[in-house]
């Protein structure tokens, strides 16, 4: 199922049960039933039930306490790209899909670098001076229950190779901040 597709259902059956998951994952449910293998203190990769195939991994931060708190799913790696120009297409592209569900997003193209040239997006985006993405602030009871944030950002593995990532978080992730600091993650 596609993402544009997956959104449109989202949309259209807003108060049907399967609407309040992403990938298949209810948000507050257990990470136990996801195949979930941990990889640092309450993130877990897992296999969703519903994944979509512009996503290779999945994760979720889940605690006994809160269950799910964050969705995320992270592209497959996108290499010989300086400027950016494959990674921002892809993030834009979905932006464009999550729109129609989910409102105007927030557009996030920063950079604190001195020169900030498009021939230097690469090195900046893996020095962190760069960001690119956006983001949806979910009001209660909107489009996506139990969400109160989504955001599809780039992330340099290099100065030339990107993943970009999704990630839903929970309106109970502040729980979820007490708890990962109670486990030692934070």
């Amino acid at each position: 199922m596609t993402l544009r597709l997956a959104l449109a259902l989202l949309a259209a059956s807003a108060g049907a049960a399967h609407a309040q998951d992403l990938f298949g994952i209810p948000m507050g449910g257990p990470a136990s039933q996801l195949g979930a293998k941990p990889f640092k203190p309450g993130w877990y990769q897992v296999t969703p039930p519903q994944p979509d195939p512009q996503f290779e991994k999945f994760a979720v931060e889940a605690y006994r306490a809160t269950g799910v708190c964050v969705i995320q799913g992270v592209s497959a790696l996108i290499v010989a790209d300086p400027e950016g120009v494959k990674v921002r297409a892809a993030i834009d592209r979905l932006a464009e899909a999550y729109s129609p569900a989910l409102g105007a997003p927030e557009k996030l193209d920063t950079c604190r670098s001195m020169i900030c040239a498009p021939e230097f997006w690469g090195v900046d985006m893996a020095t962190g001076e760069r960001r690119y993405g956006y983001r949806w602030r979910i009001k209660s009871g909107g489009a996506l229950k139990k969400v109160r944030e989504v955001s599809v950002v780039a992330l340099a593995r290099s100065a030339s190779s990107f993943t970009y990532l999704v990630e839903y978080q929970s309106d109970a992730v502040t729980a979820c901040t007490t708890q990962e600091l109670a486990a030692g993650g934070g």
